[in-house]
């Protein structure tokens, strides 16, 4: 790419914008190796030459800046607290939005760019002006893959922040996580950002949060506080309604009931007939039915006889005829 140039680290700042996002335990081995090696030990940061106007701009923060790193940031920033005074560099001749693609194609590379950063970085080039099938091509994917991207900045201010924040404490939310997170209305995304950060909840576990902070916000935020597997099971309760019984389990529950009060053979014969919810009303109409057509002979017969079947202590068993 370029002559490997010795640069004083005081003229070199980040680029206003880039995806570098390093894990603590990462960063810690790299600070180790910086430590007992030299300049020549790592490898040559890509920088990139600021213009005139970019200088005068950075002059009161970078007073000495004549260089903007594209790719190498952290190790910019550990040679700073080792106090290194130059480091090495390949200067390559680019405008600060290639630079922009060639960090997000550079970490991408690595396996990872952090989605919130991804999100901002395709939203200022279409700030810009350019539209979804520009990005695809500058940035090697897809014009749905770009508005996807686009769409996470949708999140609220606070959300965003916490998500960034979470990245740089090594708990990333997943370009999945953070469509999840999208989903919700405001006010409660820095909470399913937290939750999920914090607990480590899956994509799917994530979405079943959300449906229950969506659903019964009040109910939802007093479990919030649980440990991740009970956590889960409260909000999946939440969503989740009981299962419906199927109509055939209903009839067969509320024949079996009727059973306790009416001899089988009249609760049997019934239900072949009627399978509405009134069971038991029927029951008793037919009941009644009988006794109204019996005369006064009638009944005090009927009676005397149920007296004597049932006995003083009822039936041992259910009367069958």
């Amino acid at each position: 790419e370029g002559r490997i140039e010795l640069i004083p680290v005081e003229q070199l700042k980040p680029l206003p914008m880039h995806f570098t996002v390093i894990g603590r335990e990462e960063e810690d081995m790299l600070r180790e190796d910086m430590k007992t090696g030299d300049v020549n030990s790592i490898d040559p940061l890509l920088v990139r030459r600021m213009t005139p106007e970019e200088t005068a701009e950075a002059k009161e923060k970078y007073p000495f800046a004549k260089y903007e790193i594209i790719d190498g940031h952290t190790r910019w920033e550990i040679a700073k607290l080792l106090k290194w005074s130059e480091m090495r560099a390949v200067v390559k001749e680019c405008s600060r939005e290639e630079a922009y693609i060639l960090n997000y194609k550079r970490n991408k590379e690595r396996g990872f760019v952090d989605p919130m950063l991804e999100a901002i970085c395709f939203n200022y080039f279409y700030q810009k002006g350019f539209t979804a099938t520009q990005l695809a091509e500058r940035f090697g994917i897809s014009e749905p893959r770009v508005w996807q991207i686009l769409r996470r900045m949708r999140l609220e201010k606070e959300a965003r922040k916490k998500i960034l924040q979470k990245a740089f404490m090594g708990k990333p939310l997943s370009g999945k996580h953070i469509e999840v997170v999208a989903s919700l209305p405001e006010d409660k995304q820095p909470k399913l950002v937290e939750t999920i950060a914090e607990k480590g909840l899956s994509v799917k576990e994530a979405r079943k949060v959300a449906k229950a902070l969506a659903t019964k916000p009040e109910v939802t935020e007093k479990i919030l506080e649980l440990p991740k597997p009970k956590l889960v099971e409260e909000a999946e309760k939440i969503v989740v309604p009981p299962a419906q019984k199927a109509p055939e389990e209903i009839i067969f529950e509320r024949a079996n009931e009727a059973k306790k009060h009416y001899p089988l053979i009249v609760v049997d014969y019934v239900v072949t007939r009627y399978k509405g919810k009134y069971l038991e009303d029927v029951l008793k109409a037919v009941f009644w039915t009988l006794w109204s057509g019996l005369d006064e002979a009638g009944r005090e017969s009927v009676t005397a006889e149920a007296i004597r079947l049932a006995g003083e202590k009822g039936f041992a068993q259910p009367i069958v005829g």
